[in-house]
């Protein structure tokens, strides 16, 4: 329990303690997650949680990197759970799928996709990766067993390429 200046802190005084770094914990929460409620929830989920645990926090000063670390953890935990239908793109991408470069609604897309799929292997992975599988530069690196400079310098020049077969201005 935390000190106070004459022993320890009462369950109401942490209660308003905590509850004074709520706006603190929304907007830190709001720039990780871009979505409000999703925010709320995880600062709602993060407040249960410090209360739960209100015994291993030692002084008041550490309060607030205490319940951001919480927050942190509470956002990630929500990926955790949150477990997106996958697709093997390696499949997709041998059997050069036609539904991938399909859209009745809006034939840009469709030649976008088959743009993509004309892009050499070295190229395509990379930006694939990024755009639909929404990966980091990082993650591809280590999915592609590349380095990030690497990964960067591919997604780059297939960006390039398909400016030159759009012709958009050159790079």
């Amino acid at each position: 329990m935390i000190e106070s200046g004459r022993g320890e802190a009462t369950d109401e005084q942490l209660s308003r303690l905590l509850e004074s770094f709520r706006p603190d914990l929304l907007r830190f929460a709001f720039w990780l997650a871009r979505d409000r409620s999703i925010a709320e929830d995880v600062v709602q989920e993060t407040l249960l949680r410090a209360w739960k645990a209100r015994s291993e926090l030692r002084k008041t000063s550490a309060t607030r990197p205490w319940l951001l670390t919480i927050v942190r953890r509470e956002h990630a935990r929500l990926y955790e759970r949150k477990r997106l239908p996958t697709v093997d793109l390696d499949e997709v991408i041998a059997n050069q799928d036609v539904a991938l470069a399909l859209n009745d609604t809006d034939p840009e897309i469709g030649d976008l996709r088959r743009a993509i799929l004309a892009l050499p292997d070295e190229y395509r992975e990379p930006l694939v990766l990024q755009v639909l599988g929404g990966f980091s530069t990082g993650e591809i690196a280590k999915e592609l067993d590349l380095t990030v400079p690497a990964v960067l310098t591919r997604l780059f020049r297939a960006r390039n390429k398909l400016k030159e077969m759009y012709g958009v201005g050159a790079p």
